[in-house]
């Protein structure tokens, strides 16, 4: 198996149980994290993804999917950030109730 496909894989893996752990538990900071762990973990899956896909696109020569495949590995990429960003915000402390949450 590929790198792409160990992370990505391994990323799915960390969704599931997040998404498990986020259905069972009682809102709180502890659950607020894992909520912001489990959607990086869901975007870094996708972008994995996307980028196996583009690997073939640019190795078939298809221009088309290369350019298809490469806005939406972009799209996911920067949701990635974005997911990031809240997830450190998190752990840090700084997510209240009135912020934004990955679960509504």
């Amino acid at each position: 198996m590929s790198t792409i496909g160990v992370i990505g894989w391994g990323a799915a893996a960390v969704l599931v149980v997040g998404w498990l752990v986020v259905s069972f538990s009682a809102p709180g900071p502890r659950r607020a994290v894992i909520e912001w762990l489990s959607a990086s973990a869901m975007y870094l899956a996708l972008s994995m993804l996307f980028w196996n896909l583009i690997l073939r696109a640019w190795e078939s020569g298809n221009h088309f999917a290369l350019v298809a495949f490469g806005f939406l590995g972009l799209m996911f990429g920067m949701g990635l950030c974005v997911a990031l960003f809240n997830t450190l915000r998190a752990l840090r402390g700084g997510a209240g109730s009135a912020e934004a949450s990955a679960t509504h």
